[in-house]
């Protein structure tokens, strides 16, 4: 990359890389290297706070979670008596999913693109698809009554936020609840990801197909965004339903 450091942008890796367009390969790369700190080793405040809007306290319901990671949200929820599906494209956190829940599971190849797709052998319904967000399609991941978003919008290429919503919107039914955990914050000094997401930028995506509300916010800031050289970091979350 050219340029001297002080013109770069840190990222949240904290390195001076340019991650405005990361591919499956570039996030393959950051878990290889274990900079995985957008990890959250407990259950998102977001989820537990909202997990009955989300639901609507109904049990058996078939939930997403794309660009999931090693979420524990995905065992919370499977063990609230739901079918849990992840998608993420690094196999690193497929694999480190089952192993730090201490859950079996087999892999089976995909037909639609290339990938796999990892299931627990347990009594939990959970299984994690293994490939490129943006070469899988409905026809295999079905439709959904819940979508648990956290940071997986804010994390693709800006320039992908249309391409993405067209991917997630034919998963939804007349009565899908979407969950879209957003942020505010200055891409001016830092690199991202995550990058910054207004109201407008997910009208912009969904506000075709979907009527979109803002169902809360939090001053997200802390000793990392600090790192990032950031003096706010506000988070949002967005509801989204099929009009």
């Amino acid at each position: 990359m050219n340029g001297h450091k002080q013109d770069r942008k840190i990222n949240q890796f904290g390195d001076y890389e340019d991650t405005s367009n990361m591919k499956p390969e570039d996030w393959d790369y950051r878990w290889g290297k274990s900079q995985t700190q957008f990890h959250m080793p407990k259950i998102h405040p977001m989820l537990s706070k909202h997990s009955d809007t989300l639901t609507g306290k109904r049990k058996n319901l078939r939930i997403f979670l794309p660009l999931c990671g090693k979420a524990v949200d995905m065992k919370w929820l499977a063990d609230d008596g739901h079918d849990v599906v992840g998608l993420e494209c690094a196999e690193k956190g497929c694999r480190e999913f089952f192993e730090e829940q201490d859950m079996p599971y087999t892999t089976e190849n995909l037909t639609e693109c290339e990938g796999k797709v990892f299931k627990a052998t347990t009594d939990k319904k959970i299984a994690i698809y293994c490939c490129d967000f943006f070469k899988i399609s409905s026809k295999t991941l079905g439709k959904f009554d819940c979508i648990w978003d956290r940071g997986s919008f804010v994390a693709i290429p800006v320039t992908q936020r249309k391409q993405y919503s067209n991917i997630i919107t034919p998963t939804m039914h007349k009565d899908t609840v979407y969950l879209l955990d957003s942020f505010l914050v200055d891409n001016t000094v830092f690199g991202g990801p995550p990058f910054n997401c207004t109201e407008d930028d997910i009208k912009k995506a969904f506000g075709s197909q979907t009527d979109i509300k803002k169902i809360d916010e939090r001053d997200a800031f802390g000793k990392w965004q600090e790192s990032w050289g950031l003096k706010t970091f506000v988070e949002e979350l967005y509801m989204l339903k099929m009009k």
